[in-house]
């Protein structure tokens, strides 16, 4: 029972979705309603499983199948070429291997590649020590540490009953412990102020640097907490 289709090609960072017909051998479409159809991605030196998902019958009576790779299924994977096979089993049970070709072949060349979209950039998270009345984070590389044209930075922060200022500090200079200045965010203002807010709130800068510092200065009648801070370039 071969399924029609010719090698794939599929993307780190992006979901990809693999379309293909299954047909008899007089490569006339086989009616699916009431079967099921499980793909197997797997490595192909070892025949490792790597992914094993249920196709979407998009058109059952036409034998039409969607098979979905999803960028959480290969961001640990290293690009090359893989391999697809395929079951079906009927309403009885029974499982048949799918062919991909007249000559009884039962898998799919697959090529993973990378480069072609945005990876995924974990944030980081920021720990404080105090300084003075302040608190500030550790130094942090930033996009001209990374050959990174992009200027845009990211803080996520969350507080609970907190009062007070948050600002951004950057730095040209190569050393980490060398000297900072603020920066303004897109409100066109250097402070993040709260007042008695319990909150997560997402705040951006635009600067070119080396090292980036989130420093806050808890009011003098704060009662409350900055939980956590989040940095991402």
């Amino acid at each position: 029972m071969p399924f029609n289709t010719t090698r794939k090609t599929i993307y780190k960072s992006v979901d990809s979705v693999i379309g293909f017909d299954v047909k008899n051998q007089d490569r006339k479409p086989i009616n699916l309603l009431g079967k099921t159809v499980m793909v197997n991605l797997m490595q192909v030196r070892t025949g490792e499983l790597l992914v094993q998902r249920r196709a979407n019958l998009v058109k059952p009576e036409e034998g039409f199948c969607e098979f979905t790779v999803f960028s959480s299924d290969v961001v640990d994977l290293d690009p090359g070429m893989y391999q697809l096979s395929a079951v079906v089993y009927e309403t009885d049970g029974l499982a048949r291997t799918l062919y991909t070709d007249g000559n009884r072949r039962a898998t799919l060349e697959v090529e993973l590649l990378d480069g072609a979209y945005p990876k995924y950039v974990p944030s980081v998270g920021l720990s404080f020590t105090q300084l003075g009345s302040s608190w500030v984070s550790q130094p942090v590389a930033s996009n001209l540490q990374k050959n990174d044209s992009s200027t845009l930075h990211t803080i996520q922060i969350k507080v609970t009953n907190f009062t007070g200022k948050v600002e951004g500090l950057v730095s040209l200079e190569y050393d980490s412990m060398g000297n900072y200045f603020p920066v303004k965010f897109v409100n066109d203002r250097y402070l993040v102020e709260f007042e008695n807010a319990t909150d997560v709130q997402g705040w951006n800068f635009i600067a070119d640097a080396r090292w980036v510092k989130i420093l806050y200065t808890p009011d003098s009648t704060n009662t409350g907490t900055v939980d956590k801070i989040l940095y991402r370039s």
